[in-house]
C-alpha cells in the first residue's frame, strides 16, 4: 500500500435518510451497491442497488468508479461496514465511501423482487442498438398508461395517467436523440414517424405489455391507490433496470444516457408519490 495515500473515510447514514440523502445527488455522481447474497437480493432489494456480493468485493473492485460516491448496504448494515473498509482501504480512492446503518432491514421504501431484467438487453451487442431497445420499452410503457385513460377515463388517477403518457413519449424522445447520436447514422426519420411504428410490447422494468394489462384488469382500479401501486411498480422497476444497465456497460456516453434516463424515471415517481397523497380510499 503507497504510504503516502491518504486514508479514504466511510461515512454513516441511517435508512431513513436515505431517499433524501439520495436526492441531493445526481445519478451519475453515486453507485448503490448490495453487498447480501444474489438470493436475498432477488428477495427484495432498493430500487437502483446494483449487487456485489461482499465475498466478490476485493475482486470486483475494478467495476467502481472512483469519481462516484459509493453507497453500500446489507441486511443490518454489519457487512457493508465491512465492505466498505475493503473499499476505503484498497487504494481505489472514490469521492466518498458511505455505509447505511440499519441496512434493508430499516430501510422502509418500496422493495423490488427479482434481479433487474438487464436481459432484455443482452442481445444487444451496441450501445445503440442497446439504446434502441430502451427506446421500444418506453412505448410499451406509453401504451400501458394510455390503456388505463381508455379504460377509466373519469377515474380519479386519469388525469395522472394521462400525464404519464406524456412523460413516457417525452422519456422516449430522449433515448431516442441518445440513440441518433450513438448510432453516427444521420439518416434516421423524426422521432414521431419512429416512435408510432414501434410496437412497445415490453414495459420498461421488462414485463410483457400483455401481462400488466391482465393486471390493470384485476386490480380494483376504481380505488386511486391501487393505480398508484401499480404504477409505482413499473416506474420503479424502470429506475432499476436503466441504473444497472449504466453500471454494466463500459461506454461512458451510453453511461451517461441510462444515468439520464433513470434521473428522469424518478420524476415519475415523484409524481405518483403525489397521487397517493391525493387518493382518499
Amino acid at each position: 500500500m503507497d504510504s503516502a495515500r491518504q486514508p479514504v473515510s466511510v461515512k454513516t447514514i441511517f435508512a431513513d435518510e436515505l431517499e433524501g440523502y439520495l436526492r441531493g445527488l445526481r445519478e451519475e455522481d453515486f453507485v448503490l451497491v448490495d453487498v447480501r447474497e444474489p438470493e436475498e437480493y432477488k428477495a427484495g432489494h432498493i430500487p437502483g442497488a446494483r449487487l456485489i456480493p461482499l465475498r466478490e468485493i476485493e475482486q470486483r473492485l475494478h467495476e467502481l468508479d472512483p469519481r462516484k460516491e459509493v453507497i453500500l448496504y446489507c441486511s443490518v448494515g454489519g457487512r457493508s461496514r465491512a465492505a466498505a473498509a475493503f473499499i476505503a482501504d484498497s487504494g481505489l480512492s472514490p469521492r466518498a465511501v458511505t455505509n447505511l446503518k440499519g441496512g434493508y432491514l430499516a430501510w422502509d421504501g418500496k422493495p423490488l423482487q427479482g434481479f433487474p431484467r438487464t436481459r432484455a438487453f443482452r442481445k444487444a451487442a451496441t450501445p445503440a442498438e442497446i439504446l434502441e431497445n430502451a427506446v421500444d420499452l418506453e412505448k410499451g410503457a406509453w401504451r400501458f398508461y394510455a390503456a388505463v385513460v381508455r379504460r377509466f377515463p373519469d377515474s380519479p388517477f386519469a388525469r395522472a395517467a394521462e400525464t404519464l403518457t406524456g412523460m413516457e413519449r417525452a422519456h422516449a424522445r430522449v433515448a431516442f436523440e441518445y440513440l441518433k447520436k450513438a448510432s453516427g447514422d444521420r439518416s434516421w426519420p423524426p422521432f414521431d414517424a419512429y416512435f408510432d411504428v414501434l410496437s412497445g410490447e415490453l414495459l420498461e422494468g421488462g414485463e410483457p405489455l400483455e401481462e400488466a394489462l391482465k393486471r390493470l384488469e384485476t386490480l380494483p382500479l376504481n380505488r386511486c391507490s391501487a393505480f398508484a401501486e401499480l404504477a409505482l411498480d413499473i416506474e420503479s422497476k424502470a429506475y432499476d433496470l436503466y441504473r444497472n444497465l449504466a453500471a454494466e456497460l463500459r461506454d461512458p456516453e451510453a453511461q451517461r444516457a441510462f444515468l439520464a434516463l433513470a434521473e428522469q424515471e424518478k420524476g415519475h415517481l415523484r409524481l405518483l408519490a403525489r397521487v397517493f397523497n391525493k387518493c382518499g380510499d
